[in-house]
């Protein structure tokens, strides 16, 4: 346990609990205060998988909210492959991709 006091409403907060770790905020700040008071602010970031064949596509994807993020990876494990695309609603969602590493179906060397 690491045992801090909050800088906002002076309680004591055990730092390293589940519920800190899930709402963020500053090593100072307690569970309630950063909900409260919405001092979080970091990028939230999903990483998303899909691909065919030994290979997978992985993309990492940040979004402005926690509620975006959620969405956007229930729509993307929702869909369905339809022609080697995905068919969702994931590009009515804000959001930029940050990072890919796109499959290569030409796996062990075999021409297409």
């Amino acid at each position: 346990m690491l045992i801090k006091e909050c800088r906002h409403c002076e309680d004591e907060f055990d730092a390293q609990s589940a519920t800190k770790k899930r709402v963020g905020g500053y090593i100072d700040e307690c569970p309630d205060c950063v909900e409260e008071l919405g001092t979080e602010t970091h990028v939230r970031y999903r990483g998303v998988v899909s691909g065919s064949g030994k290979m997978a596509a992985i993309s990492i994807v940040s979004f402005e909210s926690k509620e975006d993020a959620e969405s956007y990876v229930r729509s993307f494990n929702a869909s369905t492959g339809f022609g080697g695309r995905k068919s969702n609603r994931c590009n009515q969602i804000k959001h930029k991709h940050v990072g890919a590493n796109i499959q290569n179906t030409n796996h062990k060397g075999k021409g297409e």
